[in-house]
């Protein structure tokens, strides 16, 4: 980002340091990249200089050409895999096929009941506001568990408002709408549905262990309401903020 003289001197000198001839040389210094692709001769014409790249770079690519460490790859490849796995889940059939097998409406109904058991109720944040004590009303603890309180509780009622609708429409009681189709689907793959996630913190957990950990940090809250006293120990990363 160059806005001044000083900053197209500074790029310029980075530039003279790090881009010159010692930079494609294949023995000594810093390489562009892995021993197994040699850099073309000098001598070839523009197309043939394609022509050898297409042939030998596209396999011997490396993180090491972009000055990267060889493990940086690990990740692209860990999402390259993750994606290819999440493509074969989706193409893979929603019906039962079998006498043992159950359905796509079948398995969603299930985790559906079990996450209404578990889930608790919203705190109710007038008595909390209420018994909480007078000198202890205005402190920045105090404020700050009271607004997770209240974040919570607008996950836990949006959980509940989406479940109940969609246990509606599988009884019939509802016609199916194509939100309803997109939770069923997030339930069968095991997923958080888009809308809670937009009412709850940053996470890439699947459903079954993002529901065990949103009820550990419900817990935390509903232990300090208990008493509504500063907490010896908080589990800071458990918040919402």
């Amino acid at each position: 980002h160059i806005t001044d003289n000083w900053d197209r001197r500074l790029c310029a000198a980075y530039l003279d340091a790090f881009l010159c001839e010692e930079l494609l040389a294949q023995e000594g210094g810093v390489p562009l990249a892995s021993s197994l692709f040699v850099s073309p001769p000098p001598s070839l014409e523009h197309r043939a200089f394609l022509a050898y790249a297409e042939e030998h770079l596209e396999e011997a690519e490396t993180p090491a050409a972009y000055g990267l460490h060889p493990n940086s790859e690990v990740i692209e490849l860990t999402r390259r895999t993750a994606t290819l796995f999440d493509a074969i889940a989706e193409l893979q059939p929603r019906a039962s096929t079998g006498s043992g097998g159950m359905s796509l409406q079948e398995k969603a109904k299930r985790q559906l009941d079990d996450v209404l058991e578990r889930l608790p109720a919203p705190f109710v944040m007038t008595d909390v506001e209420e018994r909480m004590p007078a000198e202890d009303g205005a402190s920045p603890f105090s404020n700050v568990l009271l607004q997770e309180c209240a974040r919570m509780n607008a996950l836990l009622r949006e959980m509940r408002r989406s479940l109940d609708e969609l246990d509606r429409g599988l009884k019939g009681e509802l016609s199916i709408s194509e939100d309803m189709e997109k939770l069923v689907a997030n339930l069968y793959d095991n997923r958080v549905p888009p809308s809670w996630e937009t009412a709850a913190w940053p996470s890439l957990r699947p459903l079954a262990t993002w529901l065990g950990n949103m009820l550990e940090r419900q817990a935390q809250l509903s232990e300090w309401t208990v008493e509504l006293l500063v907490p010896r120990v908080t589990w800071i990363s458990g918040l919402f903020n």
